[in-house]
């Protein structure tokens, strides 16, 4: 399982809700778990501040049938309990709705469990603005419980969720970057390139699928791709691209002979582990793998150390930030009776409570 959040904060509340929902597009399996969506768009709609909501996903590997609805309910539970540690439950609002209409086939016609969360960014008692995830603070916190629930839940046949984490699950290259109809699984088929002339320039998708083939290839090839700086020596030596841009997470190269309608060469980004700042070949070995699964319990204790001390921060920051939002007065509803039971005549007979059903006529006053 994965988290994550959606950069869309703005705009009116149907806009979310109706993309969760399918209303703008046939989705078959979502199914609202808690909440109520016309409660948060209304407050999603009278939020006065210029970011209206957060909004994200819960992602698993797993077929929505294959975790029970006691886990799902948990998990979303403990979720709220991380986000908004010491608040209770009427500060804020959340809606919780699930897709299951991911990767399904003749074999599997129940997708992956997707569990998708929407938040109106203002607390419910002051008005204040309510701040779920800022990553600055939480990223640590939330990283933490997604490792907790990944260690912790068990599929309904027995097994551990899938963790994101480990090195056999890193993908070396993202070949379907603004691809439509995105294919799953991701998987590219090492090809190494004769030539420089050799890269197929036909498209910007076609060009990047040749260029990741390639580096594949040579990752294979012991001794070649190290490190970024290698893997920047190879784009623009090896195969004579143009180095555009380096981001932490992604190369962007272009190529002389793949232009766009105006006659310019295109950009072409290129993401996956074999292009990031923190690029290691041993981080995609069998190695690291077994080093990984062996060090599970040092990665246990520090989730569980991380997750206890940033709780314990964000409770003091949640309190002393809405330490004037008091909650109402409890309503007296209590319903009083008409008529007295000491007014009532003596033509009245009263029955006592009970589940069955009168045996005799009762006797009003006329």
């Amino acid at each position: 399982m994965i988290v994550k959040f959606f950069p869309h904060s703005k705009g009116k509340g149907s806009k979310p809700i109706n993309y969760f929902l399918g209303n703008e597009k046939n989705r078959e399996f979502a199914r609202v778990l808690s909440g109520d969506p016309v409660v948060t768009e209304h407050l999603i709609n009278a939020t006065k501040y210029e970011h209206k909501y957060k909004s994200g996903v819960l992602s698993f590997t797993e077929r929505a049938d294959e975790i029970s609805e006691t886990d799902k309910f948990k998990i979303m539970t403990e979720f709220e309990q991380t986000l908004f540690p010491g608040l209770e439950p009427d500060q804020y609002d959340i809606l919780w709705i699930e897709h299951s209409d991911k990767d399904i086939d003749a074999n599997n016609p129940i997708g992956r469990l997707e569990l998708n969360f929407l938040i109106p960014c203002q607390e419910l008692r002051s008005g204040k603005r309510l701040q779920p995830y800022y990553a600055g603070s939480d990223k640590a916190r939330v990283n933490a419980w997604k490792n907790i629930v990944n260690r912790e839940i068990k599929t309904v046949d027995g097994q551990s969720l899938t963790d994101p984490d480990a090195p056999n699950r890193k993908r070396k290259v993202h070949n379907y970057i603004g691809t439509v109809n995105r294919p799953s699984p991701y998987d590219i088929k090492p090809k190494r390139t004769k030539s420089k002339d050799d890269l197929d320039t036909s498209s910007r998708d076609a060009l990047r699928e040749s260029i990741n083939q390639h580096m594949l290839a040579m990752l294979s090839a012991r001794g070649r791709l190290d490190d970024q700086k290698a893997v920047v020596h190879e784009l623009t030596t090896g195969l004579g691209l143009t180095l555009e841009r380096i981001a932490p997470t992604s190369i962007t190269i272009s190529h002389r002979a793949c232009k766009d309608i105006n006659g310019k060469p295109q950009r072409v980004r290129l993401e996956g582990g074999i292009y990031r700042k923190d690029f290691d070949a041993k981080d995609f070995t069998s190695k690291a793998q077994s080093d990984y699964e062996t060090n599970h319990v040092r990665r246990r204790l520090r989730d569980d150390s991380i997750y206890a001390d940033t709780m314990e921060k964000k409770t003091e920051y949640h309190k002393e930030l809405y330490r004037d939002a008091v909650a109402p007065p409890a309503l007296d509803i209590a319903v009083q009776p008409v008529i007295a039971a000491e007014t009532l005549p003596n033509s009245i007979e009263t029955l006592p409570v009970n589940d069955s059903a009168p045996t005799r006529p009762i006797h009003r006053p006329r």
